[in-house]
């Protein structure tokens, strides 16, 4: 009987069964380094259907750590893997987030393909990841956001990181991380790499009871970059917008640049948090905070959320948040 494994090397393309069946060979530790890489791989060759994502995000949530947390959230991610080497940007947006009075239940991951994901830049700075359900509620109630380290709740995500770091480039796990939240969220802002990948979401996302929103900039980046034109996708439907109907002016790649190391990282995060940044540093992340405050917030005019979140930066209580949090 050939396994999915031998399906996937004789170009076959699997049902939603069979890669449910994939994933849980691999997270039953069946595929040795070599075939793990084999797999991700194959789907770097060619696109993952609508059945496979579907069926490998069903088998990550199904031997997931589960949490179960008291409060609506909302998680503010991106599927990493556009190659540009922004700087945190989704991070900074949750922290402006919950500094605004919205409640976030944020989940990431080292990067993989990029110098700084969302777990290297809150552990260098000295976040300590909790695990428990207990721990995370409790960071809620004192701080209104809460960070689940991918892989203290997905174990199989420990089995495959090797594999995507020696590839260095996106796999079909940069799609599933925004997909698979522990916490079971409500609210999804995602960031997604490319239009292919947005509307795989869509559709598998039109079929929970998720409220979301999906955004991709048209020159590559998996976030509102303020570089181009963005794709903005709702449950409602699908739009481009411009930087100008957000009241920014397009701005150039090297403005939200992310450096070269984990350190130069950290600086940026930090000027932004302190509001001494660049203006672009901060649009960006303001543009991306108050969209995903508009998901959550629908009764709220982006323009609305625009000033509460510029104020929240400028007014430096995304600083104070952080620091509480970082002391916690």
């Amino acid at each position: 009987m050939k396994t999915t494994f031998d399906m996937l090397c004789h170009g076959h393309t699997l049902s939603e069964r069979e890669a449910y069946q994939l994933l849980q060979t691999i997270y039953e530790r069946k595929l040795n380094g070599s075939q793990i890489a084999a797999v991700m791989a194959f789907y770097i060759a060619r696109p993952v259907t609508a059945n496979e994502l579907t069926g490998f995000r069903n088998a990550l949530l199904d031997v997931c750590v589960p949490v179960k947390i008291d409060k609506e959230a909302i998680d503010v991610c991106g599927t990493g893997g556009d190659e540009k080497n922004t700087f945190n940007i989704s991070t900074l947006s949750a922290l402006v987030l919950a500094a605004s009075g919205i409640t976030v239940a944020k989940h990431g991951n080292y990067g993989s393909s990029s110098v700084s994901g969302s777990s290297d830049i809150l552990n260098y700075l000295g976040y300590k990841f909790k695990s428990t359900s207990d721990e995370l509620n409790r960071e809620l109630d004192s701080h209104n956001i809460c960070f689940m380290h991918a892989p203290l709740f997905h174990p199989a995500l420990k089995i495959v990181a090797a594999q995507r770091k020696e590839l260095g480039t996106r796999t079909f796990f940069n799609m599933l991380g925004p997909l698979v939240n522990p916490a079971n969220i409500k609210y999804r802002y995602i960031g997604v790499y490319n239009m292919e990948i947005a509307r795989l979401y869509n559709y598998i996302l039109q079929k929970s009871e998720s409220a979301y929103t999906l955004v991709h900039s048209l020159d590559g980046y998996d976030e509102v970059s303020l570089t181009s034109s963005f794709k903005h996708i709702t449950r409602s439907g699908e739009k481009t917008m411009e930087p100008l109907n957000l009241g920014f002016s397009n701005q150039n790649a090297q403005s939200i640049y992310g450096g070269e190391s984990i350190k130069e990282a950290a600086t940026i995060f930090i000027n932004v948090l302190n509001n001494d940044c660049t203006n672009e540093q901060k649009n960006v992340v303001i543009a991306n905070s108050a969209l995903a405050m508009h998901c959550y917030k629908p009764g709220t005019s982006i323009a609305d959320c625009l000033a509460v979140c510029r104020e929240t930066i400028e007014s430096k209580k995304t600083a104070s948040l952080f620091k509480q949090l970082i002391n916690n």
